[in-house]
């Protein structure tokens, strides 16, 4: 069982861990606990996870009279951002803050590889006013401009693997993915393929059932993130205002990572069962398998078929358990 203990404990930790990688605790214990995890499992998790990652910095005060956005971007104010969260949470609360913010930090979905996405899904969901403001936080501050994507062109069809087929392959030379991505975003001849498909009602359901087959076929960590990405996008989408930008600007940075992800399909696993991926997943000490498996679990439950669902989420606990040290 998830107690506000361990929720409350996420505070103490930075938003990098010491390989310079987003923290994830509060979303892996969440997804834990909605997996049905015991409290050992809880306990073995952050007794593992938890020397990977950073002491918090010192609370720093935000700047008075300084427009929110104004540090956007720049990874150092996080302890400001999250001093300024944390009050505007405190004042209006989540139910007003979130309209107001994420209209602007959807215009950089991939932040930090879609990680900040992903925390602010889960925050959002664990009703959790420190994470929230946290995860908040951890997405202004990994914050990148993206250029608008043009709307469709009259006539423009909305199936997304006919437009991802047209897409061009944009090879980089940056070892931080999400600097590749944010280059490729900004590339006229991927700007142009991507405006060619018309986003509506059905587009997000598209994009993770192919995100699911990607990762299902490869095991591709760029396909994985897309998958957990969509999950977290379908569950804020509700609370923008204007869903139909954020999905847009969502779409783009998709497009982007598909790009340069250079996806290589073979052949996906034989599926698991469900129980059986489950207790395997609650058994994980690995974030990303953790959270894989969740969002997979309910985008089943939410789009009402299984499609390749069970397979990505075997993918990942197969993945997880040959790289696992002996002993686990």
């Amino acid at each position: 069982m998830l107690t506000i203990e361990l929720l409350n404990s996420c505070a103490q930790f930075a938003a990098f861990d010491q390989a310079d990688r987003c923290t994830l605790r509060a979303p892996a214990l969440y997804a834990l606990a909605r997996m049905k995890a015991k409290a050992k499992d809880l306990t073995a998790f952050v007794q593992t996870y938890d020397p990977q990652l950073q002491a918090s910095p010192a609370w720093q005060a935000w700047p008075a009279g300084e427009a929110w956005g104004f540090a956007l971007g720049q990874a150092h104010a996080w302890p400001q951002y999250r001093d300024m969260f944390f009050q505007w949470l405190a004042y209006e609360g989540a139910g007003r803050v979130l309209p107001q913010a994420l209209p602007r930090l959807t215009l950089s979905c991939g932040a930090a590889g879609f990680d900040a996405l992903l925390r602010t899904a889960y925050a959002v969901e664990s009703r959790h006013h420190h994470e929230l403001a946290d995860a908040l936080a951890l997405w202004a501050c990994c914050w990148q401009a993206r250029p608008p994507l043009p709307d469709a062109p009259a006539g423009a069809g909305g199936d997304v693997l006919k437009v991802l087929r047209q897409l061009p392959r944009i090879t980089h030379h940056h070892s931080d993915w999400t600097q590749a991505v944010h280059q490729a975003a900004h590339t006229p001849s991927l700007l142009r393929a991507a405006s060619a498909l018309r986003t509506g009602p059905d587009t997000l359901e598209q994009l993770a059932g192919l995100a699911a087959q990607a990762y299902a076929c490869s095991g591709n960590a760029a396909a994985l993130a897309l998958v957990t990405s969509a999950d977290a996008m379908r569950r804020l989408l509700p609370c923008v205002d204007e869903p139909d930008l954020a999905l847009r600007s969502y779409w783009l940075d998709f497009a982007a990572t598909v790009a340069v992800a250079d996806l290589q399909l073979g052949k996906a696993p034989t599926a698991l069962p469900w129980p059986e991926l489950l207790r395997q997943a609650r058994t994980s000490r690995d974030v990303r398998t953790i959270t894989l498996v969740d969002c997979c679990h309910h985008s089943a439950k939410v789009y009402g078929r299984d499609g390749w669902w069970q397979s990505a989420a075997t993918r990942a606990v197969q993945a997880a358990a040959a790289w696992a040290p002996s002993g686990f």
